[in-house]
Parts: structure tokens; sequence; C-alpha cells
């Protein structure tokens, strides 16, 4: 049977989804961190032998015509996931992220970045959400 090793979220506000809570400047390669978590998976839990993380991450964009940017998932500073968008015509859309890693044991931090691709702006709005579940335990590969 698995069972949740550890979890940790981060949920930016505003959560009011008029108001812009973070700017990408139109600077090839800018970006900004998003959110970002935290899950242990300590030795000393027989469960995180055989772990998973699974993060999940979400947000709402509004990129204009042309827009590229890339959705990235680092853990300690290392990307683990990359997602390149890119839109022809001025979008307002949510997009959501999945992704599972099977870190070794301790402690991990991980961080949802947008990075700008392009010369073009791009606003983002809230909520801005990212989760980690660590779930280990028998069945778990």
């Amino acid at each position: 049977m698995s069972t949740i090793i550890s979890y940790g979220s981060q949920a930016k506000i505003p959560l009011d989804p008029l108001n812009t809570a973070v700017s990408i400047a139109g600077i090839v390669g800018a970006g900004a961190g998003l959110a970002a978590v935290q899950v242990n998976l300590s030795p000393a839990n027989p469960a995180s032998f055989s772990s998973r993380v699974e993060l999940n991450g979400s947000f709402s964009v509004t990129a204009l015509a042309d827009s590229e940017f890339y959705v990235i998932i680092r853990r300690a500073g290392v990307d683990i996931y990359r997602s390149f968008f890119r839109f022809t015509t001025l979008t307002d859309i949510q997009l959501h992220v999945l992704w599972v890693d099977g870190p070794y044991l301790g402690i991990h931090n991980y961080e949802l970045v947008i990075q700008n691709a392009s010369t073009l702006p791009i606003n983002l709005f809230g909520p801005i959400a990212f989760t980690a579940t660590a779930i280990g335990g028998e069945g778990v590969i």
C-alpha cells in the first residue's frame, strides 16, 4: 500500500484574475520563479526508499501574438522539466503542468519557473499554485 510521505504547496496572491501577479520582460531569457515547494524523503520512513514526487503547477497567462516561453520545474536549481509554448494570436489561457520525479532521499526544493523565449512581454495572473506530493511504499514504482 502506498502512503503520502511529505507534501508541500504554495499559492501566490493576488488570486484576482483581473490583476497581474507577475510580468516577464520582453527579453529573451528573462524569467521569474512563480512558486516554490519542499518535500522531505526521510530515511527514517521505510516508504521513502520507493518514492516518487508528483509535481503540479498552474497559472494563467496573457501572451501576445508570436509569444514564446518555457515553463520549467527545477529541483535544487537544476531543470527537471521544460516545456515550450508558442502562441500565434493574442491568448488568455490557464496552463497546468504535471511531472513525476524520482529523487534520492533527503529534503528537496522545487521551483516553478517561466522563462521568456521572445522579445514580447508576458503577463501572468492568479491564482498561481504549485504542489509537491511525495508518495512511497509498496506498489510505487
